[in-house]
Parts: structure tokens; C-alpha cells; sequence
């Protein structure tokens, strides 16, 4: 499962898939196991049967969703919770950043949480001595 563009002029999941792949994503996860009709429905009067269909069954081939066969119908699942996709999915964002360009992106990042969060940088300042710790323990 690898994430394919980062849409900075989006926001939430959007930045991650397309609009209408993020929508389905969100039935999917209040929805728990929907068959497409549910997700349909969980849309409203404007979604199309066949085109969530196939939405539905590419994120099932791009690895987020699951699917299995109960009575006539397919039902699907996320194969990862919300936390544990933004997890996955912002480590390669972030890991694609710092590989590209490095020491730049560290301080752009650090400088970000500082404007928008005062709180944060400092739950940032503890995670990053936590990290220093752990190394320094891991070498003893």
C-alpha cells in the first residue's frame, strides 16, 4: 500500500485520494462492513451504483479495503483503521520529504508546529527526547 500523490491544495483525506475514494473511505469506516448499496445510500441521492462499485474495488486492489462474499453480495471492510492509515500513509509522506530534501524539511516542520501550536512543539520536543533516549539505550 503506497500512497501515490499528496494533494496539498486539499484537505483531510482528499490530500491522500481522490474525492470521491475519500467519501467511500469515511462510509467505510462509520459504516463498518457495507455492502456497495449501503455505501450508496450512506452518500446520498447523487452517488452512482457502478461508479462506487469501482471505487469500492480499486481501493480494494490498492490494498485499503478488504472484501468477502456473505449470501449474494460482497461486504467491505477497511484494512486499517483511520489512525493507523494517517500513521502509515504521513510516515511516507514524510519519509519521501526527508529523502528529497532532507535538513530543509526538519526545520520547515519544526518551524510549522511552532506557528500553529505552541502546545505541540513541545509534545514534539518530548517525543524527540524520548527518541534520544531509546537510541542511547539500544547502543548501552
Amino acid at each position: 500500500m503506497h500512497l501515490r500523490a499528496f494533494r496539498l491544495n486539499q484537505h483531510g483525506l482528499s490530500r491522500l485520494f481522490g474525492e470521491l475514494e475519500a467519501r467511500v473511505m469515511n462510509a467505510i469506516w462509520a459504516l463498518d462492513e457495507p455492502t456497495v448499496q449501503d455505501v450508496v445510500d450512506h452518500l446520498g441521492g447523487h452517488a452512482n451504483y457502478k461508479t462506487v462499485m469501482t471505487v469500492m474495488n480499486r481501493l480494494v486492489t490498492k490494498g485499503f479495503l478488504e472484501r468477502r462474499k456473505v449470501s449474494r453480495a460482497f461486504v467491505y471492510k477497511a484494512r486499517f483503521t483511520r489512525e493507523e492509515l494517517f500513521e502509515h500513509l504521513s510516515r511516507q509522506v514524510l519519509n519521501g520529504l526527508i529523502a528529497d530534501f532532507g535538513p530543509a524539511v526538519i526545520a520547515q516542520f519544526v518551524d510549522a508546529v511552532a506557528e500553529s501550536d505552541r502546545a505541540r512543539l513541545s509534545d514534539l520536543a518530548t517525543l524527540v527526547e524520548r527518541k534520544l533516549v531509546e537510541g542511547k539505550s539500544r547502543r548501552a
